[in-house]
């Protein structure tokens, strides 16, 4: 097996110092570009590659960017990891991805992995219940909360207005007579659960109906969740004539349980999804569905995460707290509720334009 190429090596073959070959790699302002370029196209054709440990060592931060999520099957999660990966790409960082499936001690183990690896900062979508030697870790750690938020972390966050989500889909729902709106969200314990599920009941209210009589379900995060919840649902004797989604996967398994139980959407059953996955739009005649920014939201969380790790001085800092917009897109599974009794057959599927 061939020896790797050492950076002594390639100083030799160019008739320059290590130092200099090692700034000329790193882009120094000190090493004029015609040396850089000749430095680099040398090392290319020798195939040096450069020892990502030994600078780790020597600069004491590594290129590595951590990103934690629960899990990547959520749509919001999937697309904020490749938005991260972009911004990382385009700034010659590497990004770590890890997957925690909300359990504490998955969360700890990566946190730690990443710590040791002198990261660079940490993009993380914490676990329902972060351990004590997870926070004390990201205490010495620059990090960023994405979507959720631990008020026991000290640090920024960047995330959607919940509540004003949940008043799209209920104003919504309103505006076209429904009455009996029932919703589906994860568990109060996270804080998007317990501010979606405020935001919903504080919008009923806001259009004069009954949050007290209103049907709530709350619990998982994933599709099985949502499709034992919307099943709940449809087996009431009074059933509602509209529902609010309030998860990505919620979304997914409401949808198809209603859809496995012959319900007609929109005829007996109005629904507002959450998030735009693509399918969303192909489903039936295109889901309602409440828009998030997630592009926005992961770059901006990007921008502030590269300012912190460069301010590692100890400064003071205030952390952020950062709330973007989310988008109501109207499509073809709203429309007015059933004429009579629940599960009638008359519909009423005008189709409207996307409103915000």
């Amino acid at each position: 097996m061939t020896s790797p190429i050492k950076l002594k090596d390639l100083a030799a073959s160019l008739g320059l110092s290590i130092s200099t070959v090692a700034r000329a790699l790193a882009d120094s302002p000190r090493i004029g570009k015609g040396t850089i370029e000749r430095v680099k196209v040398e090392a290319r054709r020798q195939g040096y590659v450069v020892d990502l440990a030994a600078r780790t060592m020597r600069q004491g931060t590594s290129s590595l960017i951590g990103f934690i999520a629960p899990d990547l099957q959520n749509d919001f999660y999937a697309t904020a990891a490749r938005a991260v990966s972009v911004w990382c790409q385009e700034r010659g960082l590497q990004l770590v991805v890890s997957v925690t499936n909300d359990d504490a001690a998955t969360e700890l183990q990566h946190v730690r992995n990443l710590y040791s690896s002198r990261v660079k900062g940490i993009v993380l979508i914490p676990s329902v219940e972060i351990s004590t030697e997870t926070r004390k870790l990201l205490a010495s750690v620059p990090h960023v909360q994405l979507v959720r938020q631990c008020d026991k972390l000290a640090s920024d966050w960047f995330g959607i207005a919940d509540e004003e989500a949940m008043h799209l889909g209920v104003a919504h729902l309103a505006s076209l007579g429904h009455r009996r709106i029932a919703y589906i969200g994860s568990a109060v314990t996270i804080s998007t659960g317990a501010k979606r599920l405020d935001g919903f009941r504080r919008a009923l209210r806001e259009v004069g109906l009954d949050a007290d009589d209103a049907v709530t379900e709350s619990g998982g995060c994933d599709a099985e969740f949502g499709h034992a919840a919307m099943a709940r649902i449809l087996a009431l004797k009074r059933r509602p004539t509209g529902v609010v989604t309030a998860g990505a996967r919620i979304c997914t398994g409401a949808y198809s349980s209603a859809r496995e139980q012959g319900v007609a959407v929109p005829g007996e059953l109005s629904f507002v999804g959450f998030s735009d996955a693509p399918a969303l739009r192909w489903w039936g005649d295109g889901l309602t569905t409440i828009a998030l920014p997630v592009e926005d939201i992961a770059t901006a969380a990007m921008d502030c995460l590269l300012r912190r790790a460069e301010q590692r001085d100890g400064a003071a800092k205030r952390p952020m707290h950062v709330m973007h917009r989310p988008v109501l897109i109207v499509r073809g599974s709203t429309a007015a509720p059933p004429r009579g009794r629940p599960g009638s057959s008359q519909r009423q599927r005008a189709r409207r334009p996307v409103a915000a």
